[in-house]
């Protein structure tokens, strides 16, 4: 059996046996991702994320994240811009949306990686992210039977994202068409404020596995599975599981 079908037979299996042991449920996230380039080295950025309750009854997040980078060389690019997180909240029994407002700075280191012996050599792609998000979060309390907001609470949350990109065709120079894998995780810690948070300053990860197909060197379509591991007020650790569908075009 080749390489590629080794890897891809043996992420099923992880996917499988998780869920065959887990009696977590299934949230579904639906994202799309587009890029517009403005210059040779500017690229405006546009994302939307809608995202179920974990038993798929009704929209629990609605994200918009927004802004521009510059691609410094070959590896590196910054950049910013804003998000907004418009989220489902329940207390005391009332449920309402509450927004949150985010300024972020980031940065992505992105090269190749090649394994295997002579003959035998595999290219891939491998991503690195950090990104400072400045958070503006409601302060809401209950009255006359809705969600009022009083105010607003600062933080600062880091997060670091790795992403492995492995094509399953033949790659000699760039990756424009055909079938790939994906193995991502990502870090999340607060870095200030904490106390308006949960109080711990490491507090989530977020491991996935997926496939994805590009079709042309403009457009990708992803299917990935996520298990999002959350740190709560206690001690303890929350655990979902995730199905998400992303669409990416790059115009």
């Amino acid at each position: 059996m080749s390489f590629y079908k080794q890897l891809t037979w043996m992420m099923v299996g992880m996917i499988a046996g998780y869920n065959t042991r887990s009696q977590v449920a299934l949230s579904g996230w639906a994202t799309t991702n587009n890029q517009f380039s403005i210059s040779r080295k500017v690229t405006y950025h546009l994302e939307a994320s809608f995202r179920s309750d974990p038993k798929r009854q009704y929209l629990q997040t609605f994200l918009m994240r927004t802004g521009a980078f510059v691609q410094l060389n070959s590896r590196w690019s910054v950049g910013g811009g804003y998000c907004l997180n418009d989220n489902r909240r329940t207390i005391g029994g009332i449920t309402a949306y509450a927004t949150e407002h985010q300024a972020l700075e980031q940065a992505w280191l992105a090269h190749p990686v090649y394994f295997g012996g002579e003959g035998h050599r595999h290219k891939t792609f491998m991503r690195h992210r950090l990104r400072l998000e400045n958070r503006w979060l409601p302060n809401l309390q209950t009255e006359n039977d809705d969600l009022k907001k009083t105010g607003t609470s600062f933080t600062n949350r880091l997060r670091y994202q790795i992403r492995e990109q492995i094509p399953l065709v033949s790659v000699i120079n760039d990756f424009n068409k055909g079938t790939y894998v994906l193995v991502q995780n990502e870090l999340f810690f607060n870095v200030s404020g904490q106390q308006f948070v949960n109080g711990k300053w490491f507090d989530q990860n977020r491991s996935l596995v997926g496939t994805g197909y590009r079709f042309n060197r403009h457009t990708d379509l992803e299917l990935s599975y996520m298990l999002r591991v959350i740190k709560d007020a206690g001690n303890g650790w929350g655990h979902e599981n995730l199905l998400q569908v992303t669409a990416f075009s790059r115009l």
